[in-house]
């Protein structure tokens, strides 16, 4: 028996062992290599950051060396390469620390400008090409050539949706300010309004009790575009006859975009669109709507172009909830877009 319980250790004693210490060391690497992680990932988004301003700086750099902004192999790889790198989604303490950097704080304006200057060389480059068809076909081909063609499709429905959401009905007449030399949106747009059945649907009455309803239903869009350039409002007038029935509905306005409510009176539109382009910073644009809103009839719908995450380093981001614009703007929806579209949609509706 005392063998046996010998060979079992039972009540015999044994030699203590500390059994704390080899844990005691796996808990100390655990949490060693748990540190040595955390400081890695640490690491790693610095250097994503650091990554992120050296890209944006130095592409500013670059662009300023340009003899000119219109579209040519340079210029188009280095915005190309550029909203690629904006068009990046990132956690919000990624985007702050890039966005808050002071290289990249003294840049921004000068990089928005040159991207506005930008657009607008490569849009009117593109109505004179398109313009060169020689057929209503060819105009329509070359039209749809367009780069970006497919992105504005997408912007388009987007809004439609957005504007879809805040609405009972599809609007039959939008006015469109800062509408440039090649008014895809509009073109877009006045076609969705046309033949789109799941647009077209919501104009149908609900009831058959008011004639004007039947009316205002069967009313062709319009979509008035409005710019300040002569020569954009020239190419995009030449552009809308080229195309025929496809630019029937549109009309043209060159004016300021504050003074564009006064030459037209906006209480008729159903939807006013204001383009990401049309004023510079948050106080531009705060004034500028202030002053369309105040020649829009009440429950209108005002769909402004905004930006976020490092999107905004391109077109400068919108807030509507200041306390002046929301004594006259109620906002509805706002979408930011994950994919490669690279504006926000902003919706709301006169007080």
């Amino acid at each position: 028996m005392p063998l046996l319980a010998s060979w079992l250790r039972i009540g015999s004693p044994t030699k203590k062992v500390d059994a704390c210490s080899r844990s005691s060391q796996d808990s100390l690497t655990i949490v060693e290599k748990a540190d040595i992680l955390q400081s890695q990932k640490a690491d790693a988004r610095e250097e994503k950051v650091q990554w992120l301003v050296r890209s944006i700086v130095n592409t500013h750099t670059e662009l300023l060396k340009l003899p000119h902004l219109r579209p040519a192999p340079a210029i188009n790889k280095l915005l190309g390469n550029l909203v690629a790198i904006c068009s990046e989604i990132h956690d919000q303490d990624i985007v702050d620390k890039v966005l808050q950097n002071v290289s990249v704080q003294a840049v921004l304006p000068s990089l928005r400008q040159i991207c506005a200057q930008s657009e607008s060389c490569l849009e009117l480059h593109w109505a004179e090409h398109i313009l060169e068809g020689q057929t209503q076909q060819e105009v329509v081909e070359r039209l749809e050539s367009f780069p970006y063609y497919e992105n504005y499709e997408d912007l388009t429905r987007l809004e439609v949706c957005s504007i879809l959401s805040a609405t009972k009905k599809a609007p039959r007449r939008v006015a469109f300010i800062g509408s440039g030399p090649l008014p895809l949106t509009s073109l877009c747009l006045l076609r969705a309004l046309k033949n789109d059945v799941a647009v077209r649907s919501l104009t149908q009455p609900t009831t058959n009790n008011t004639t004007a309803t039947d009316s205002a239903a069967n009313q062709e869009p319009i979509v008035l575009n409005v710019d300040y350039d002569e020569a954009a409002i020239s190419a995009s007038l030449k552009l809308s006859l080229a195309l025929g029935e496809r630019g029937s509905g549109m009309e043209f306005i060159c004016a300021e975009a504050i003074s564009a409510s006064a030459s037209r009176d906006l209480s008729e539109f159903d939807v006013v669109y204001m383009a990401a382009l049309v004023g510079v910073t948050q106080t531009d644009k705060e004034k500028i709507m202030l002053e369309v809103i105040s020649r829009m009839r009440r429950g209108a719908l005002l769909v402004v172009r905004s930006s976020w995450g490092l999107r905004s380093c391109l077109y400068p981001e919108v807030d509507l909830a200041t306390e002046t614009l929301l004594k006259r703007l109620e906002p509805c929806v706002v979408v930011h877009p994950y994919n490669q579209v690279v504006n926000s949609v902003i919706v709301a509706r006169v007080r």
